[in-house]
């Protein structure tokens, strides 16, 4: 068969190697002409025929699910799939396998099962934004940074685990025994606004247990598998203040409680535990278990840490999903502490293999709405905080998407 690929920049390597090995012709089209010349260089090595262009004809096109139609003007072809698609009829691996996506939460969340899965007892592998490695004694060992697209999947390391973890950016493998959507928030255009995010999202969706949030559950088709929701499970039960510890209350086969450690930003991270709740439901885990996790959970290195130093609080969020979106949920949070008085908000707008570019006018738009200032570092002085500062936000877009 003759495919060609679309796009490097997403993965669309790692399916040239596997179609390649599967004895095909493939055309892998640098469409971004983002790619390094060592890459296509190891590329054409193996056989894999690396054009300027993506004219031709071909039996099949396999193409990112944003990637816009306009980059096939001058090409022919029989049929063509999506990457997720791709991946789904390439994918071997039988063990058990949870796919996070959504708009936001995601990494917090595959952390946070990570905890909660590895404290009843199962050896969990973890692959997300930060990074792929082992979960072992309460940290993610990071032995690999990588994009977290959907063909990601197929190069997930040997070896024995109860569960595999993985963030996928949009889509999935649809093959997993648990799929989960972690949000929608805004059903954005792609691929030039030909189509909307929420097609791509839903290819994660699975033969075995769908888990969504239940004021989207209109949105999502419903597959073969079982269709759960969650959302407005957990209660929070104290004030909630800076360095504080916060009890919440929640369901589980019964009313439980937990305390949440105050050592970070822990009321951000609450619907992303209320969904952690509804996956350990469907995977019939110890209440007992699920209690002292959540207990002992120090949210994610850099997602909402706070650290205390000079009678000054500092926030920091670093994290490839900053956005104005993102801004306003911790921002909201902040305020809902009475925490945003003498706050002094930075923002740096690194980019490192991150597709969603940051607006800085819906930025400067959102703090307006909060009463704060935003200041966006650009490198060429440092930014100080003025006198009298007693809480100190920092939001840095970086890393793999």
């Amino acid at each position: 068969m003759n495919i060609l690929i679309l796009d490097m920049t997403h993965g669309g390597d790692i399916l040239a190697e596997e179609c390649t090995y599967n004895g095909h012709r493939v055309s892998c089209a640098d469409i971004y002409h983002l790619a390094p010349e060592e890459r296509m260089l190891e590329l054409t090595d193996m056989g894999v025929h690396v054009p300027h262009d993506a004219a031709g004809t071909y039996d099949l096109v396999m193409m990112p699910a944003h990637c816009p139609d306009s980059f096939l003007d001058h090409v022919d072809y029989s049929y063509r799939i999506t990457f997720s698609q791709a991946v789904k009829e390439l994918i071997c691996d039988d063990r058990f396998r949870i796919e996070v996506t959504g708009a936001k939460g995601k990494t917090s969340l595959c952390y946070l099962l990570a905890h909660i899965l590895s404290h009843s007892g199962m050896s969990i592998f973890l692959h997300t934004s930060r990074g792929q490695g082992p979960w072992v004694n309460g940290e993610h060992m990071i032995e690999r940074k990588m994009s977290i697209a959907p063909t990601s999947l197929l190069r997930l390391p040997g070896g024995y685990y109860d569960c595999m973890i993985t963030e996928v950016s949009l889509g999935g493998s649809g093959s997993a025994d648990i799929a989960v959507i972690t949000n929608l928030t805004e059903d954005y255009g792609i691929a030039n606004n030909t189509k909307k995010a929420s097609e791509a999202k839903a290819e994660v969706l699975t033969g075995g247990i769908n888990i969504v949030h239940e004021d989207e559950i209109g949105i999502w088709k419903r597959p073969t598998g079982s269709f759960v929701t969650y959302g407005k499970n957990i209660q929070i039960e104290n004030e909630p203040g800076l360095g504080t510890p916060l009890h919440i209350t929640f369901d589980y086969d019964g009313p439980r409680r937990a305390v949440l450690d105050g050592g970070y930003l822990s009321i951000q991270y609450i619907r992303s535990m209320d969904l952690a709740i509804e996956v350990c439901r469907s995977m019939k885990i110890c209440a007992d278990d699920l209690v002292y996790a959540l207990g002992t959970f120090k949210g994610v290195p850099g997602r909402g840490e706070l650290s205390f130093s000079d009678n000054v609080w500092h926030i920091t969020d670093r994290n490839p999903g900053v956005s104005a979106m993102s801004i306003r949920m911790t921002l909201s949070c902040l305020n809902e502490m009475n925490a945003l008085s003498n706050a002094f908000v930075i923002v740096d707008p690194v980019n490192k293999k991150v597709c969603e570019k940051l607006d800085a006018e819906e930025v400067l738009r959102t703090a307006k709405e909060f009463g704060v200032t935003v200041h966006f570092k650009d490198g060429t002085y440092p930014i100080v905080a003025p006198y009298g500062t007693n809480v100190i936000i920092a939001f840095t877009k970086e890393g793999y998407q």
